[in-house]
């Protein structure tokens, strides 16, 4: 009888195996219905704003970035606020917190209004329940889809196992726009830590709101996401039972009623954006700007064909350089190809500058472990390689007025993403230098030509740079009659301070053990998914 048991129990879990190993594509639904960006809102508040500031400005784009946190949450709120016709929201992550729950309240309230709202989110950075998400769908000027996501919601590791080389590709994409007239593209998802909204964690980000051609660009984008065959619309994937709408909507308004009068929204509201919108005065860099992106089919590509990658897009622009290349990524993995490349171009007098995480800052160990093996080889190449520091006392110089604790949290994680070429040309975007990024995952950006900002940039290096971040450098033991490095004594950590330079000769502000986990993590066979 036992023997009969076991027979049994085995063949149920075969079958149950073999269902879920079944159902794990994703639907095809040839009547799901499609839509794309409204574009009659020249008429719009917008519109006519954007109108006004563009009239003498021809092809070119504006764009002002945001840097701060509350700016760059406050400029969300307006956007939204002010959206008449409709707002497009695509994000890698959307946490259930103040500042998720704050947005959402906003995006609702705009459907209320008539705004058609379509929110396209990466399931795997998705933190709203499954029958919230379908209730606020549920309202006819919202609709959510769910970018690759797994099929079987009760299954969900089960499933990630048996279709992992689908479920490994998430879409990183972070764009908003609202009204096809004014768009925010950057670093940032949604959530306290991206918006100086975490008293324990700050991820020091940046992004770039934009007026003029470059939006409709970004708009294409989206659509191309939005109605492409990974995007599923939650009322074809979701089998929960719906919480009533009334409700979800109850819960989130009162959250942000009680949110109303909180230190973060008080500070938010006196953020320096906000300033600028009430005074007219929010400053707009102008230059021909592009977006650049990863197209949605990059989840069905080998990784060896690269033709509609975003970084193959932008090679050619690199191989133009001629000067300078800075380079700000909190995740980043060259590559002995990344690093080969970018000796060919020290070589051809170029001088390449790189800012990253360093381990005491950063929130993922173990890409600062695939990055560890490449500093002595980039140094040796010639690249200048700084990590950065993560005392939030000096994320930012001091502001006029006097803000709440929100910006002054007990740790700063960079998670910027921008690059300068020659001192004329700014990528911001999505994008790490990292394999996943790279390789398997989607990303977006905006390329913008604009000297003045770019040298700001390149001028807040050359200031700033050893304020923020450790120096890393070389103890060279033996160097060849033509001045190459033949064998290195050891890696240092050089710390810039009022009182002198401390030179460290392990990684600063971490543990013995933290080093040894990373150290181990550093020699196994995962770069290609890092």
């Amino acid at each position: 009888m036992t023997g009969q048991y076991k027979n049994c129990t085995y063949a149920v879990l075969s079958l149950l195996l073999l269902i879920i190993a079944g159902c794990t594509s994703l639907p095809v639904n040839p009547d799901r219905k499609q839509s794309t960006v409204i574009t009659a809102t020249t008429e719009t508040g917008l519109g006519q704003s954007v109108a006004r500031l563009t009239a003498d400005k021809g092809n070119t784009s504006g764009f002002s970035p945001l840097i701060d946190g509350l700016d760059a949450f406050a400029a969300r709120v307006v956007l939204t606020r002010s959206a008449e016709r409709s707002v497009d929201v695509q994000y890698y992550i959307w946490h259930q917190d103040e500042v998720g729950s704050l947005l959402a309240a906003e995006l609702i309230k705009a459907a209320e209004r008539g705004v058609r709202v379509r929110v396209l989110i990466d399931d795997v950075g998705l933190g709203a329940p499954d029958a919230g998400l379908l209730s606020v769908d549920a309202h006819p000027n919202i609709e959510i889809r769910l970018f690759n996501p797994v099929v079987n919601r009760g299954w969900r590791m089960l499933e990630s196992a048996f279709s992992f080389s689908r479920i490994n590709r998430r879409m990183h994409n972070k764009s908003f726009t609202a009204d096809n007239q004014v768009t925010i593209v950057g670093g940032r998802n949604v959530g306290n830590e991206y918006y100086d909204a975490d008293p324990d964690v700050n991820f020091s980000d940046f992004d770039v709101l934009a007026v003029g051609p470059v939006v409709s660009e970004v708009s294409g984008s989206f659509d191309k996401y939005w109605n492409s065959d990974f995007s599923i619309p939650v009322s074809e994937i979701i089998t929960a039972t719906a919480t009533p709408i009334d409700e979800v909507v109850g819960n989130i308004f009162d959250n942000e009623k009680a949110r109303k009068n909180s230190p973060y929204v008080k500070a938010v509201k006196d953020s320096d954006f906000v300033d600028h919108i009430k005074n007219g005065t929010l400053p707009l860099f102008w230059g021909e700007a592009h977006v650049v992106y990863d197209e949605p089919e990059k989840l069905q590509q080998s990784s060896t064909n690269k033709e509609n990658h975003l970084l193959t897009k932008l090679n050619p622009l690199v191989g133009d350089v001629q000067n300078e290349i800075i380079i700000i990524s909190p995740y980043f993995i060259p590559g002995k190809d990344g690093v080969a490349d970018i000796a060919d171009l020290i070589k051809q007098g170029v001088s390449i500058k790189i800012l990253t995480n360093s381990l005491a800052s950063t929130d993922v160990g173990v890409v600062y472990g695939g990055y560890s093996k490449y500093r002595i080889p980039l140094l040796v190449a010639g690249a200048e390689l700084y990590e950065a520091k993560p005392d939030p006392r000096i994320k930012r110089k001091p502001k006029k007025k006097t803000k709440t604790h929100f910006g002054s949290s007990s740790r700063s994680s960079l998670h910027s993403k921008v690059y300068t070429f020659d001192g004329e040309k700014v990528f911001v975007g999505s994008l790490n230098l990292d394999p996943r990024s790279v390789d398997i995952n989607t990303e977006i950006g905006i390329l913008f030509e604009n000297k003045e900002f770019a040298e700001q940039i390149s001028a807040w290096w050359d200031r700033e740079i050893t304020i923020h971040a450790y120096q890393l450098n070389l103890e060279i033991e033996e160097i060849d009659d033509d001045w190459e490095v033949k064998k290195v004594k050891s890696l240092v950590w050089l710390e810039h301070t009022d009182q002198g330079v401390t030179q460290h000769i392990v990684e600063p502000q971490v543990g013995f053990w933290r080093r040894v986990g990373v150290s181990f993590l550093a020699i196994l066979p995962i770069e290609s998914q890092l």
